[in-house]
């Protein structure tokens, strides 16, 4: 098991003030993140985050921005901390559980990991509740991950 997550006041941090809020922290709690300066989201990446998020934030293109940042910080430090599971375990196969826009279409911190393991092999396993889950929609569902996985919609969920 390993304690992937940025601590959610980083997070937090970053999404009010912005990336650079966090350069002065402790190295104590650096420890905790990615190393700083962590990698930008590619465009791609933000192309899909501004389109989900875009009308949420009434059109404050700069507080989206900072949104992003923390997004980011938290993909790169799980990124990073499956990375060095895997620097030190090079035989480990490493399942990690994230909601899915964190690694749909192998962005995120699929691609973050990437970065820090290029020799990684990723495998992207996508869930989606739909109402007919019988039909595969090939071109809707082809590019969110490697697999995708369909469950029935009209199934109680266990959590709320």
């Amino acid at each position: 098991v390993i304690a992937a997550n940025a601590p959610r006041r980083y997070v937090n941090m970053v999404s009010r003030n912005g990336r650079d809020s966090i350069n002065n922290l402790s190295p104590e709690a650096k420890k905790w993140l990615a190393p700083l300066p962590y990698a930008s989201p590619s465009a791609e990446y933000a192309k899909k985050f501004n389109s989900l998020m875009g009308g949420m934030n009434g059109g404050d293109n700069h507080s989206l921005a900072k949104i992003l940042d923390s997004q980011t910080l938290w993909d790169a430090t799980m990124a990073f901390s499956i990375a060095e599971r895997l620097k030190n375990n090079k035989n480990s196969l490493i399942i990690h559980v994230n909601g899915s826009f964190h690694t749909e279409n192998r962005l995120g911190t699929a691609e973050q990991l990437l970065k820090y393991s290029p020799k990684a092999k990723v495998l992207v396993i996508t869930m989606r509740s739909e109402d007919d889950f019988t039909k595969f929609d090939k071109a809707k569902y082809t590019d969110l991950g490697d697999f995708v996985i369909l469950t029935d919609a009209k199934v109680p969920r266990s959590f709320k």
